[in-house]
């Protein structure tokens, strides 16, 4: 293996992952680390499923039923910024085990609670396990995969968060088709199985970030992850990296250290606006589609009737396309031009939506409305996740990105922990679900405005430098 002596003629990390290029490698990392979407998408759908039988059960209040599903979303919040200072602690790889391991470990002492209040405590940790795995994982994917296929791993890792719906469902099936009369135990027991099977695969098999490693100034390891990248892809390309001209001082710093100087590079003169605008992106993403998530069981039941369980059903399908037209935006046009078209479509649909749902009764062009509107909001809101959430991901240095990247998420989750809520405030305030569809719509317009804020990545080779703003 070639020496790790610094010089000026060797390529830089991010320069030997693109000449490595995609294939075998990425495709177990993202098998096995992208799982915490997968676990994030069962587990909503179980906890939300089984809140009406939990409510019985127990007979809870209204605001308890509900807090069972936002303590959920408070701690993936949580976990989101946590994992940041974690990430660069402990190592990417660590976070992404300490995710599965949280998620199995509390989802089981979930199952046997005993009463409200510790079902809450160890959904609070089960949401803090997912919130910590989800950047570090969006880290690993970004430092491990060629600049050119950036948008391909991120939409592929978003896609598992549906193939865990799917298993999530294939339970509630099982255990009871009317989802009445729910075993919620059991389910929830059962839904901790795939975080338990990943825990044990990713351990022995899941390679540590070389860019974590390079950070650490543990170039020798680095090279042997990119050495077994190298062998996995078939590339006949050599490995060995030009070091930074200083190392990093997170080798040196501990947890408070680490923790504040990654909040002046992401809060800092540079990124600070792009930032903010990423976060708000990821505000207006979450709430269009987990805000609508809770708002489009009870719209279209007054609007379709008997055919509202269907139309669940048909709008989850029209999430794939979504997420299929966000990785072809992505690797073939400028991610602003990409995110403008992303949310030039969802205030467009937004208003089909409110349109058709609101005139329904006065000719069949209305109907076409509501349902291209609502095909589209499903569809437009996955496309968004594709996008918004590997532009946070791309922004920020190395040492920051796992932090920057986590904050950004926890904007999304402040906006699924607030939707349900906001529905029900502003539907009894004006009587009528429109304002809250009209009120998204504008969101995504103001998004529209401020997404200059945001520098180009695309094909940006990622390495210790920051983005350069556009």
């Amino acid at each position: 293996m070639a020496s790790p002596a610094n010089s000026q003629d060797k390529p830089t990390l991010g320069e030997v992952i693109d000449m490595i290029g995609m294939g075998p490698a990425q495709i177990r990392a993202g098998l096995l680390g992208g799982g915490v979407w997968m676990a994030d998408g069962a587990e909503l759908l179980l906890i939300g499923s089984v809140a009406d039988t939990l409510s019985r059960e127990w007979e809870l209040s209204r605001f308890l039923k509900g807090f069972v599903v936002t303590i959920v979303y408070t701690g993936l919040m949580v976990g989101n910024i946590a994992s940041g200072p974690v990430g660069v602690r402990f190592g990417r790889r660590e976070a992404v085990l300490t995710s599965y391991f949280c998620i199995f470990c509390f989802s089981i002492l979930s199952s046997t609670a005993s009463c409200i209040g510790f079902l809450l405590a160890w959904r609070f940790v089960v949401g803090f396990g997912i919130g910590v795995g989800q950047p570090a994982w969006m880290a690993i994917a970004s430092e491990i995969t060629p600049s050119r296929c950036r948008i391909l791993t991120a939409a592929i890792t978003q896609s598992l968060f549906s193939v865990g719906e799917i298993y999530a469902a294939f339970l509630l099936q099982i255990d009871d088709p009317s989802l009445k009369h729910l075993d919620w135990r059991r389910i929830i027991q059962m839904g901790a199985v795939p975080p338990l099977l990943l825990l044990c695969l990713s351990a022995p098999f899941l390679h540590q970030s070389p860019s974590y490693l390079q950070l650490k100034g543990r170039h020798a390891e680095a090279m042997l992850v990119l050495d077994s990248m190298r062998r996995d892809n078939g590339a006949e390309v050599s490995v060995d990296f030009r070091l930074p001209p200083q190392p990093s001082p997170a080798a040196s710093e501990n947890f408070l250290g680490v923790l504040q100087r990654q909040g002046q590079i992401i809060l800092g003169s540079k990124l600070l606006f792009p930032t903010f605008a990423v976060a708000f992106s990821c505000f207006i993403t979450n709430l269009s589609y987990f805000g609508s998530l809770y708002a489009f069981p009870q719209v279209l039941s007054d609007l379709v009737d008997k055919g509202a369980a269907k139309q669940l059903f048909l709008g989850a399908l029209w999430e794939m396309p979504g997420i299929v037209l966000g990785c072809f935006l992505g690797m073939l046009y400028p991610r602003i031009t990409s995110l403008k078209f992303y949310l030039t479509m969802l205030a467009t649909v937004l208003l089909l939506f409110i349109v058709g749902g609101n005139n329904r009764d006065r000719h069949w062009a209305f109907d076409v409305c509501l349902f291209t509107g609502y095909y589209g909001v499903k569809m437009a809101a996955q496309l968004g996740f594709v996008l918004v959430y590997q532009v946070a991901n791309e922004i920020y240095p190395a040492e920051a990105r796992t932090l920057g990247c986590g904050v950004c998420l926890a904007g999304g989750r402040l906006a699924a922990m607030l939707g349900p809520l906001f529905f029900e405030g502003i539907t009894a305030l004006t009587g009528t679900w429109l304002a809250f569809f009209l009120t998204m719509a504008a969101g995504a317009v103001l998004n529209l405005w401020i997404s200059d804020l945001i520098p180009e990545t695309a094909h940006l080779i990622l390495d210790e430098e920051p983005a350069k703003e556009s």
